[in-house]
Formats: structure tokens, C-alpha cells, sequence
């Protein structure tokens, strides 16, 4: 499920959270597209009859939207769209993604953890401007082959820098914690498929993620998150929050 009704009320909610700068490097129109790299999990629409997904393991770089060649050069098989997980997937390494339809946006990618993302849209209407929600995101690459489309690829890191995760790290109430207890939460945009401005982002620090969960009851949290969001309870170190807004 997108997150339209979460983004509206979760995003007046931040306006008081402190803002911390995030780097973006897009490419520009005229940047040769570049494979996806090697060893890495590529994920799209099987298309009719059954409208199930193709997941493939590819050892070579395939060149976006090329579904005959990742059929050739990866190992390939196909998963009905009923026996997709409906929690979101784990993939800490990469992942690439094509898209002629919204749904494996929707069913599939929407509160997954993954660390490098390739999102590419190979269609012809590219999806309406919808959130979804990705956790512990470190890079972010987009394709669009939408016609026309002025940045048909980019790329940017959000990652929270050194900076910002001292920033985080102090707001726990636990002395032991570090920033590997600070939970980093991406809010993408998919109307940035449209390739048609320049990818941007910013991250604000959040409350402890028990409060946030029961705040945004709705939001796909990954994990059991501690159950006391009672300060003065310091049995459990308090999660931190890092979200970041791409769009």
C-alpha cells in the first residue's frame, strides 16, 4: 500500500524536527546509462498470462529494460504475483527493479529493506507522485524511459553522513547506543520515474521509533520495535529515527 495518506499528515507533523543536508548527484540527460552492476538481484513484470514477476540472479551487467537479454545472460525464474512476501523484501546488497506497472511498487518494493536500489521504468506512463517507504537505503539509482524525458538518469546518496549521524546518535537514551541503532527510513517519491527534474532529498531526525510506530500506525517498520516509549524506562536502548524524503 503507497503512502498518501501517511505522507500528508506525517509530513506537516516534521516541520519542527531538526534538518540535516543530503548530497545528490544526478546524472544529466545526455549521461550514457549505465548497467546494472554484477551479482546483483533484478526483479520485474513477467507480463500476461498471470502477470507474475521474474527474479533473476545476474552475474553480468544487464543493460535497463532489456527483458530478452536478462532472460539469456541470468539465471531467471518466475514467482506468481500470489506468492509474492507481503511484507516487503530483504536485500541488503543490490536490487534492480524494472517497472511497466504500478503494482510491484505497491505489492512488493513498498517497505523493504534494501541497501542499493536501481528503479527503472521501462513504460510509457510513468506512476503518479505516491510514497513509499524503504529502510536502511544507502544509494539510489533511477531509469526512466519515459518519452522525452529530460534526466532519464540519475543517482544520489543518502546514506546519513558522519554528520548526521552524530546528530542522531545523542537523542538516545541509552549511553551503549550507536548510530547502528539509529533506524534510517527513505521516503521515495515514485514520481521521480518521470525523469523529469532533478533528483532531491533531506533528512530530518526523528522521534525514537517506539513513538513513531505508534504515532503512524500504518508505517511498514521492519522490525519489533521496543514496546515503552516511557523516557524514564531505560531497560531498552530507544531507536532513533533518521528519515529522508527523496523526491
Amino acid at each position: 500500500m503507497f503512502l498518501n495518506r501517511i505522507s500528508s499528515a506525517l509530513l506537516p507533523w516534521l516541520l519542527w524536527l531538526s534538518f540535516l543536508p543530503v548530497p545528490a548527484a544526478p546524472t544529466t540527460g545526455s549521461a550514457p546509462t549505465s548497467p546494472p552492476p554484477a551479482n546483483t538481484t533484478l526483479l520485474f513484470d513477467g507480463g500476461a498470462p498471470g502477470y507474475g514477476l521474474r527474479n533473476c540472479s545476474c552475474s553480468s551487467p544487464v543493460r535497463d529494460c532489456d527483458e530478452a537479454l536478462a532472460n539469456i545472460l541470468c539465471s531467471c525464474r518466475t514467482v506468481p504475483r500470489s506468492a509474492l512476501p507481503p511484507a516487503g523484501l530483504t536485500a541488503p546488497g543490490g536490487l534492480s527493479v524494472w517497472l511497466r506497472e504500478r503494482w510491484p511498487l505497491e505489492e512488493l518494493l513498498n517497505g523493504s529493506q534494501v541497501g542499493h536500489l536501481r528503479l527503472s521504468f521501462c513504460g510509457v506512463n510513468p506512476p503518479d507522485s505516491r510514497y513509499l517507504a524503504l529502510f536502511g537505503l544507502r544509494t539510489l539509482r533511477i531509469h526512466s524511459a519515459a518519452p522525452g524525458a529530460p534526466y532519464p538518469d540519475q543517482e544520489i546518496t543518502i546514506a546519513p553522513a558522519a554528520g548526521g549521524a552524530a546528530e542522531v546518535e545523542p537523542l538516545s537514551s541509552s549511553s551503549s547506543s550507536s548510530s547502528s541503532s539509529i533506524l534510517h527510513m527513505t521516503f521515495l517519491d515514485v514520481a521521480v520515474l518521470n525523469g523529469l527534474s532533478a533528483l532531491k532529498a533531506y533528512s530530518v531526525v526523528g522521534p525514537p521509533a517506539p513513538s513513531l510506530s505508534q504515532h503512524f500506525p500504518h508505517l511498514p517498520l521492519p522490525r519489533p520495535l521496543p514496546s515503552s516509549a516511557d523516557p524514564s524506562d531505560r531497560s531498552e536502548p530507544q531507536q532513533n529515527c533518521l528519515l529522508t524524503f527523496v523526491y
